[in-house]
């Protein structure tokens, strides 16, 4: 008898729901609220596309802002002592600066100019410059290492290098309507982060006329088919996509169907890293099983609200070659299979449908560890021997 870890949707839902209304308060100070004016402190600010000139003038913070909608995040540190730095600003910079969130390059040229975006960090300038000299971000990083700034924002002090960052979004009217008090790159604060922007620059929600289905599948149940574009390679070069049905794979291979939060995130980037290896060994040992090889036994699709656009950076940066980075935009194939969060990202689920078209194995809540993948590779052994 199989074992089927299946953990409950409802509580995932619910778990995810406090988590993201209800914002861990950091160590470090309790910052702004919600509906609070900013301050209005000078502060010096770099940007990448003019280093040689330095730091630019100190400059008020309305003027800097302009009227504009903000994105501001306070860290402790942009160096390699803190471990979600890299992630967090490659997100900020991907999602909202190259404006690969906003859809088609009409709308980044229209949104973009309406939209500022500000990183604080407790490095001096000349951290600064390096970092903003080796990682080419579209941002503006205000050195404060006496946190003058961050004084000013209500953050008392960094206890650690990986402190989680205090992160903001704030209107025109220069209130915060977002805050977020120990960001670490998480996909679903990432996501929140998004849906307040998109709010404040009016950008429809592409899931807001979405049909949930109420009906939740279970293991032996036959596998809802659908229709997919993934991310691919075209003559070694990142194509617009290609499409697939899940139908496809039957007979063929066993799919693992893996809904996640977000690309440009922690445990997304490491979930993908994962399955990525384990295909590769895969394709690997049926290889060397056979003196013509065989075909993989196993198919991974990991399915996101993500437009293309933003699956192309991430499997050229992430250099995936094993792991289809499928494009749900629409969120209709989360809706089939139950994956769908209201709050505007994927639950991390797991599916995986056999050969014969059926539903094998559920994981509700998914963890990136080795446990519950383990407990994948588990059942993927046992089906396989099929």
């Amino acid at each position: 008898m199989l074992k089927i870890p299946l953990k409950s949707a409802i509580f995932a839902i619910i778990t995810a729901f406090f988590a993201l209304s209800n914002p861990d308060i950091s160590a470090s100070g309790n910052g702004l609220q919600i509906g609070e004016q900013i301050p209005n402190p000078e502060f010096l600010f770099e940007n990448i596309y003019n280093p040689a000139n330095g730091l630019r003038g100190t400059e008020r913070m309305y003027d800097y802002k302009e009227n504009k909608t903000l994105l501001i995040a306070f860290m402790p540190d942009i160096t390699h002592k803190n471990n979600y730095a890299e992630i967090m600003l490659s997100a900020f910079s991907t999602y909202f600066a190259e404006g690969l969130a906003f859809g088609d390059a009409y709308d980044w040229q229209f949104y973009r100019g309406t939209l500022k975006i500000l990183v604080v960090t407790n490095n001096d300038e000349s951290a600064v410059r390096e970092y903003l000299g080796s990682n080419y971000f579209d941002i503006d990083i205000a050195p404060d290492i006496n946190m003058d700034l961050a004084h000013s924002f209500g953050i008392s002090k960094w206890n650690s290098s990986g402190d989680g960052a205090f992160v903001y979004v704030v209107d025109k009217t220069n209130k915060v309507t977002y805050a977020n008090y120990d960001y670490k790159g998480e996909g679903e604060k990432l996501r929140a982060v998004q849906k307040e922007i998109f709010t404040q620059l009016d950008i429809k929600d592409p899931n807001i006329n979405l049909s949930i289905n109420g009906k939740i599948p279970f293991p032996g149940d036959d596998a809802s088919d659908f229709e997919f574009i993934y991310s691919s390679l075209e003559n070694g070069k990142i194509g617009t996509g290609e499409t697939a049905r899940l139908s496809d794979f039957y007979g063929k291979k066993n799919v693992i169907i893996a809904f996640y939060p977000a690309p440009f995130s922690m445990s997304c980037a490491m979930e993908l890293t994962a399955f990525d290896a384990y295909a590769e060994n895969q394709t690997l040992q049926n290889i060397s099983g056979s003196l013509l090889g065989s075909n993989d036994d196993v198919e991974i699709l990991m399915v996101s609200n993500s437009g293309l656009e933003i699956l192309n950076k991430w499997k050229d940066d992430m250099n995936v070659k094993n792991v289809k980075l499928v494009s749900d935009y629409n969120g209709k194939i989360s809706s089939q299979y139950g994956s769908y969060n209201p709050l505007g990202f994927y639950n991390r689920t797991i599916f995986i449908i056999d050969k014969q078209g059926k539903i094998s194995y559920i994981d509700w809540n998914y963890n990136v560890d080795d446990t519950d993948f383990g407990l994948v590779k588990e059942h993927l052994n046992l089906i396989s021997q099929k």
